[in-house]
């Protein structure tokens, strides 16, 4: 991976604003769509759709607002074939072929693919305005779009993340019946058997760029005691990517990764044996659970996008204070929002973190007993007052550079 390549950094514009200007095959906003495209979103003709009790709101009327759901649905539609397209190298191969046009059979030949399947997905990335089509029936990926969408490409991230619509869609039912009064409390984390890879796909990408150069720096004397040696704690590690990156470049240092869940661990601990590293270990652990015989052995611990799946936050932070040494620093990541809903509307990406924390985050907390459901979004107050409670004092709160999320960095 090319770690000098700049970072992806998201658009500064509402998740849920109006688009300047329709996708193709969607009428402009105001307007009738034709029903060939979709829904009829006025009456025949085109006439504006305004009755008694349906005035604007604001400078929004109901037509705009209609075309506006329109064009989000049609979006998410869009998004389950981008992940097809990234999850079968299809991208990829169209990247390859650096501008030069394609049939769906040389496309599916060159990818491994049954072309049948190939060319409904370019219909999808064709009428999306992703793939060129040519007069003669040929399929390009213009090259500036190869460089957002192809291997390694600009776009990583926001690849990866159109994996988490389907993927969050296998529990869909599930969630569904925790909001019955009479249902469950939440979904059980044994139901999520591609989430923890999805975030270390996710996070990777981050730390491959970041970890060495810009976090660890960031963490006054941090490497200086990384290369001497220290014993570091990962607290909900998942796959293990940050700490294995970490004992490789400080071979002098211990570390511990902790996941509740078992396959994550699994992964850690294959690929730990692939790098024969020696100053690492990954174990199945409740954070809830740290035993009092690791107490004041760690003078560095990090959580990263953990601390709020867990079911009790507040004493999870009391048990990380009891095993940090007496100069210890504790590192929180988590997402970059307000506690106030009202006051992330203008954060990117905002409807997003939501709906992934009401289908994992969240509903995997309340699973536990007594879980608290703090979610992905419990933003920077409510986890600043948590830290506090938990009797750490907050050193410093910034944003690291191209990532979502907040850093906050405590001690005893």
């Amino acid at each position: 991976m090319d770690t000098n390549k700049p970072p992806l950094v998201p658009p500064k514009m509402a998740t849920g604003g109006i688009t300047p200007g329709p996708p193709p095959g969607v009428a402009p906003l105001g307007m009738a769509a034709p029903s060939v495209n979709g829904p009829m979103l006025g009456p025949p003709g085109g006439g504006p759709m305004i009755m008694p009790g349906m005035e604007a709101s604001g400078n929004e009327t109901l037509p705009m607002f209609g075309q506006r759901i329109a064009q989000t649905i049609n979006g998410g539609f869009l998004t389950l074939s981008i992940a097809a397209g990234h999850q079968t190298g299809l991208f990829t191969t169209l990247g390859r072929y650096e501008g030069v046009a394609k049939t769906s059979q040389e496309i599916a030949t060159d990818a491994g693919l049954k072309e049948r399947y190939v060319r409904e997905w370019l219909g999808a990335m064709v009428t999306g305005n992703i793939v060129d089509q040519c007069q003669d029936g040929k399929f390009v990926l213009p090259p500036h779009r190869a460089a957002f969408l192809g291997e390694n490409g600009f776009g990583t991230e926001l690849l990866i993340l159109a994996s988490a619509l389907p993927m969050q869609s296998q529990v869909f039912n599930k969630v569904m019946a925790c909001f019955d009064k009479d249902g469950p409390n939440g979904v059980s984390y044994k139901h999520y058997t591609e989430f923890h890879h999805f975030m270390s796909l996710m996070s990777n990408v981050w730390w491959g760029r970041h970890l060495i150069a810009s976090f660890v720096p960031s963490v006054p004397g941090l490497r200086e005691q990384l290369e001497a040696g220290i014993s570091v704690l990962d607290v909900g590690c998942g796959e293990g990517g940050a700490s294995i990156l970490l004992a490789e470049h400080f071979p002098n240092s211990k570390f511990v990764g902790i996941d509740l869940v078992e396959d994550p661990i699994k992964y850690a601990n294959s690929a730990l044996r692939e790098k024969n590293l020696d100053n690492i270990r990954f174990e199945v652990m409740d954070a809830h659970d740290i035993p009092e015989a690791w107490d004041s052995s760690f003078q560095f611990v990090m959580a990263s996008d953990s601390l709020h799946d867990m079911a009790h936050p507040v004493d999870v932070i009391k048990i990380i204070k009891r095993i940090l040494t007496p100069e210890g620093k504790f590192s929180v990541l988590e997402v970059n929002a307000h506690s106030q809903i009202s006051q992330n509307k203008m954060m990117p990406y905002a409807s997003t973190f939501y709906t992934n924390s009401l289908f994992h985050c969240m509903t995997v907390s309340l699973h536990a007993e007594g879980g608290e459901g703090k979610g992905n979004m419990w933003g920077r107050e409510d986890t600043e007052t948590a830290l506090k409670e938990g009797g750490l004092t907050l050193l410093s709160v910034h944003a690291p550079d191209g990532w979502f999320n907040v850093h906050f960095l405590c001690k005893k």
